[in-house]
């Protein structure tokens, strides 16, 4: 981690991530209800996303929040 990540992790909080979901047969998009602290965890959810059929991935966001998730 480098100093200007370390900066901002003190000021704005960590960095975590989300994945953006669709209802398939609608046009509902909402962020699903697991939040993770790498986009590898991110990416892992996306694979089991396609597995189902009721979800389909949108995208992964990312944001810093001083609360601890």
């Amino acid at each position: 981690m480098n100093l200007l990540n370390r900066i901002l992790d003190h000021i704005f909080g960590p960095k975590y991530y989300a994945n953006i979901i669709n209802t398939r047969g609608t046009s509902k998009c909402e962020i699903s209800c697991f939040i993770f602290h790498t986009k590898e965890e991110a990416l892992e959810h996306k694979i089991k996303l396609d597995t189902t059929r009721s979800f389909m991935f949108v995208e992964t966001v990312s944001f810093r929040s001083r609360k601890k998730y």
